[in-house]
């Protein structure tokens, strides 16, 4: 069992090592049990997943009707709370949207995406 007393990376941990194929390949990377290697293979992975075997965009839309926060998680792999979904919901944040920045930056986060939208919100 770990013991890591930085609760946001154990939450981070659960996002985006969420099947048993990314947990063990996680266990297969990391060699030192550690503070900062488990953070670097942690976010290494993730920045590999976005690009490489993101949620399904259809999996997402589908998702996003029923629990938004949940798909939001998902698709950004990242801890998404209630709060986090208001504020993109008043940037004028979408499902739709999501995925069109997903196509421009496969890595942007959604405290990024919010930004860029409260930016293009300014521009209008």
């Amino acid at each position: 069992m770990l013991n890591c007393e930085d609760n946001a990376l154990v939450n981070d941990m659960q996002i985006i090592l969420n099947t048993t194929v990314r947990c063990n390949q996680f266990i297969n990377v990391i060699v030192n049990v550690n503070y900062y290697s488990i953070f670097t293979v942690l976010y290494d992975l993730k920045n590999d997943y976005l690009l490489n075997d993101p949620i399904p965009i259809s999996d997402f839309e589908a998702m996003y009707n029923i629990n938004p926060i949940e798909a939001l998680s998902r698709f950004y792999l990242e801890n998404v709370d209630t709060l986090d979904y208001w504020v993109w919901v008043q940037a004028g944040g979408s499902a739709e949207l999501a995925v069109n920045f997903r196509k421009a930056n496969p890595t942007l986060t959604l405290i990024e995406a919010i930004e860029k939208l409260e930016r293009m919100r300014d521009i209008t």
